[in-house]
């Protein structure tokens, strides 16, 4: 099983040297979910060109410091790809960008929070993980089979048809980053008392794994691409 992971953005610099970049942070956290897979990672945000859309049996979107109402210059060819993928049925995953551009490449509409800042530990229908964002899903896009969320986060998870799986949450992310991500937000971009009361939570358990077997479940119920090139010749 292949799968590609778009990256959207990299950590900063002194975060990437200590725990790697949002590539190599899925890879961990999925490995034990889906240990048959292998991994390959395309840079959009820097200018890497998309991949063949039938190259990998799945896709997975990392997160981002900007929102998709931003309309970078590689925005808009990536919500394309993704209609693209979920008309050939190729599996997609999404983490908080990688949620809302997902969202949004299907008909929703995305903006920034009137509550402001979710930060730290909070709980999705019964599934705990990290979160930072102030953007939010606040509609719901099309091909949606299952929607879950939380009081601070009304459409925090969406489960496709086609099949694809996203989440507003970070599996991915571990206590020592965002206690990085904290500290490096706090008092600049984000009001430090709003992160100083984010790493009281940093200690709460999580269901990663969980989280992780349930992407899992979205890529193997997808037909190899192999497969699927050799019926169609």
């Amino acid at each position: 099983m292949r799968i590609c992971i778009l990256e959207t953005d990299v950590p900063a610099d002194e975060m990437k040297k200590e725990h790697g970049d949002f590539a190599d942070m899925f890879e961990t956290w999925l490995f034990p979910a889906l240990p048959e897979a292998t991994w390959d990672r395309f840079a959009v945000h820097s200018g890497d060109n998309l991949p063949n859309a039938d190259s990998f049996d799945g896709y997975m979107i990392t997160g981002c410091r900007h929102g998709v109402y931003d309309d970078l210059s590689w925005m808009t060819p990536l919500a394309g790809f993704l209609r693209h993928l979920r008309d050939r049925h190729i599996p997609v995953g999404g983490v908080c960008f990688g949620h809302q551009i997902m969202a949004h490449a299907y008909g929703a509409q995305v903006e920034k929070s009137g509550d402001g800042w979710v930060l730290g530990a909070d709980t999705y229908d019964n599934l705990a993980a990290f979160a930072i964002h102030q953007d939010q899903v606040q509609s719901i896009p099309t091909g949606v089979r299952h929607v879950t969320g939380s009081p601070r986060c009304r459409i925090g998870r969406i489960a496709y048809a086609f099949p694809a799986l996203s989440v507003q949450y970070h599996p991915e992310f571990t206590a020592s980053f965002m206690k990085s991500l904290l500290d490096h937000y706090g008092g600049t971009r984000i009001d430090k008392s709003l992160t100083e009361a984010a790493e009281q939570t940093l200690s709460h358990p999580t269901h990663v794994g969980d989280i992780a077997r349930d992407f899992a479940k979205i890529f193997r119920c997808a037909r190899p691409r192999d497969a699927e090139a050799t019926q169609e010749e």
